[in-house]
């Protein structure tokens, strides 16, 4: 590449700059001559690995180090690469500059331009800067703040800034663009590369009144995130998932690690650490005593198993958590779910231990193919929601008396501590239900209504209902399920999503021999047996944006 030109004379690049070239971005980590070659190298790493070459060696000797392999490279200073500018000047140049065409967006990987929808009529609408309040300057060059009384001037009501994948260096900078911004509400920062934190600093007159705050794959420690939030007084929800944490910070080993819990965070209601990599449920104790947290997000974790409340005071504010693709073992973790007694709303999806059916790896085998919900919801007495499907009464009453049933026959040759060892339940629900009959008689006498309870069903996507199958799903189904619960069912499985989603099945006329007819299920409130759905029935799921009735 060129050596610098005239263009950038007074250009000085240093070591944990952020640059921008070719419409990727990157932090210097090495600025020097690099053997065989003259002249001065830049050693970039780059925040997207298209654009790396390697870790930051060259011929056996090592330059610099990356957080990634193969995000690193060499490059020549160059009139081509950006060091970034104030908050005002890209506002300006995005919203009131009308020689720019703001169009040209690129994200991603060099090349691929984004158009930004009906972006003239939102650039028309905002041309006028004191009136905005949601500004999304993602993937921009901003690096600093300008002048604080020309910004609190220019921008006044901003309330909502992203401000991801750009060319801020540190938390300072970030304070120092937020400080004029009195309203600003939400920060979104994902993607970038800040310098370590290492020392507290007193950032609060940037982030004073802010309420959310999101670090998406910023890759700092969790000892960072502490050392930023009394800087935070009225933060309610943090979104910091893919950051490859194992752990909350630096730990005693001398002390248990679920009694060395986090402080601060006095106001925080809503917590997101998804795509992280934690594995121990002690480490997720260590958030336990926070005094207002009510949703966590740990799905895309690999937790392995769950442990009850070890004190009153444990969760005692959390209603919702996400558990969803994690690697949860057997069905002992769900029961210890069970204890947390705040608890109402769980997602659970893809723990594939759950395939396993009713007595999971402790009896080493299946159920008869007693579906996962119904045991889920027999085994946690608090829940409302499960995987996004309400838990009704007669969906509870229907799954305590199915699953009591089939723990008596199950367990018929165990004694009574083995069977309390493997469902922690089933005592409780023979004092409520009364024991399950489950001589011969009974269970011939009451066949048919077992039949009816759980259904077997097949779930076919389609383009259209004449149309070739795409995918099948054989599943057992409560007949007290609704149809908006079904379709959450074949959003996961089939990933079309609920509002797009028609289904039907074609069952025999009545009047007519050996004539089909199609009926259509109409009202997503409605239970699936009002619809008469019989055992061995084929539902047809349509796509809205491709069926042709």
């Amino acid at each position: 590449m060129a050596q610098p030109t005239e263009a950038q004379p007074q250009l000085q690049l240093r070591i944990g700059q952020r640059i921008e070239a070719e419409h990727f971005r990157g932090t210097i980590r090495y600025v020097g001559e690099v053997p065989s070659t003259k002249g001065v190298w830049l050693g970039v790493e780059w925040d997207e690995k298209e654009r790396g070459k390697h870790s930051g060696e060259h011929n056996g000797t090592k330059y610099f180090d990356c957080l990634f392999p193969g995000t690193g490279s060499f490059t020549r200073p160059s009139d081509k690469i950006n060091v970034g500018q104030t908050l005002l000047a890209v506002l300006r140049e995005r919203y009131v500059d009308e020689d720019k065409d703001v169009k040209d967006l690129f994200l991603g990987q060099s090349g691929i331009k984004v158009d930004v929808y009906d972006f003239e009529r939102v650039k028309e609408k905002q041309k006028n800067l004191d009136q905005m309040v949601t500004v999304g300057l993602a993937h921009t060059n901003v690096a600093t703040t300008a002048d604080f009384e020309e910004t609190q001037k220019t921008c006044p009501n901003i309330t909502d800034l992203d401000l991801s994948s750009t060319l801020v260096e540190t938390w300072k900078d970030v304070a120092d663009i937020c400080a004029p911004l009195s309203s600003l509400d939400v920060l979104r920062l994902n993607r970038n590369r800040f310098h370590p934190l290492t020392d507290q600093l007193s950032l609060d007159y940037g982030f004073r009144n802010l309420r959310c705050l999101a670090l998406n794959r910023v890759y700092l420690t969790w000892d960072e995130v502490e050392l930023l939030e009394p800087s935070m007084p009225k933060l309610k929800i943090l979104q910091i998932g893919y950051n490859q944490f194992t752990e909350l910070g630096k730990t005693n080993k001398t002390v248990p690690i679920m009694s060395q819990k986090v402080k601060g965070f006095a106001n925080l209601k809503e917590l997101h650490l998804e795509g992280n990599m934690f594995t121990d449920w002690n480490q997720i104790l260590r958030l336990s005593h926070l005094p207002k947290l009510v949703s966590l997000d740990l799905s895309e974790n690999k937790i392995e198993n769950i442990l009850g409340p070890q004190d009153e005071n444990d969760f005692k504010a959390l209603k919702s958590l996400r558990l969803n693709d994690n690697c949860l073992r057997d069905w002992t973790s769900i029961d210890h779910l069970g204890r947390y007694t705040g608890l109402t709303t769980v997602w659970l999806g893809e723990n594939h231990f759950m395939d396993t059916g009713l007595m999971g790896q402790a009896s080493g085998g299946s159920s008869h193919g007693t579906d996962s919900r119904i045991v889920t919801i027999a085994r946690m007495p608090h829940m409302k929601n499960i995987n996004g499907s309400e838990v009704t009464m007669k969906n509870r009453l229907d799954a305590e008396l199915y699953y009591t049933k089939h723990v008596a026959l199950s367990t018929k040759n165990m004694d009574q501590e083995a069977i309390r060892a493997i469902h922690p339940r089933f005592e409780e629900l023979c004092q409520v239900h009364g024991p399950p009959d489950t001589s011969e008689e009974y269970l011939k006498a009451t066949s048919e209504i077992l039949k009816d309870r759980l259904i077997a069903i097949t779930l076919v996507s389609k383009d259209s209902i004449d149309g070739p199958v795409k995918a099948t799903f054989q599943k057992k189904l409560l007949g007290t399920m609704t149809v908006k619960s079904l379709k959450n069912l074949a959003q996961k499985l089939m990933r079309i999503p609920a509002l797009r989603q028609e289904m039907v099945f074609l069952t025999n006329d009545p009047d007519y021999e050996n004539v089909k007819v199609q009926v259509w299920f109409a009202d997503d409130m409605r239970q699936i047996s009002y619809y008469d759905v019989k055992e061995g029935e084929e539902i047809i799921v349509l796509d809205k944006n491709r069926a042709n009735k």
